[in-house]
């Protein structure tokens, strides 16, 4: 009950910084009416493309709700070099769209390098936008 007004401040503070559908006040104490659990738990979808009698790419999507709606994220797509430029790869991640809307997530994001054209132009072919968010990581690296 403590973090309720901060968890209401924080999402109608930043949501008016992203291009997204801007939440009404009643969807976001809806969406805040019980706090976020201690842990949560996701879901692995690995969407797969056949050819020649066997897989040859693969679109690898995992779903889960930290406690403000359900998320996702592509973690990994895949085509095998020789199926490559057949549009295999566009078709996976539409389907992963596809399977986004059809679950009602509220947040999708895809990871990849910035010096790797093919993959960026994949992604925004399939409806991902850059966004002006700085990601930041920590790896455990040695040294550290």
């Amino acid at each position: 009950e403590l973090i309720r007004p901060l968890l209401r401040g924080l999402m109608l503070d930043e949501q008016r910084h992203y291009d997204h559908p801007q939440l009404s006040e009643e969807q976001i104490e809806h969406d805040i009416a019980t706090a976020p659990g201690p842990r949560f738990t996701g879901e692995n979808i690995i969407l797969a493309a056949r050819a020649a009698g066997k897989v040859v790419g693969l679109c690898w999507c995992v779903l889960f709700n930290p406690g403000t709606g359900l998320e996702a994220e592509v973690a990994e797509v895949y085509v095998e070099a020789a199926f490559r430029s057949q549009g295999i790869g566009g078709r996976l991640l539409r389907e992963a769209v596809q399977l986004f809307r059809q679950r009602n997530v509220t947040f999708a994001a895809v990871w990849t390098r910035e010096n790797n054209p093919q993959a960026v132009r994949l992604y925004e072919e399939a409806g991902f936008r850059r966004t002006e968010q700085l990601v930041l990581t920590w790896l455990p690296l040695p040294g550290r």
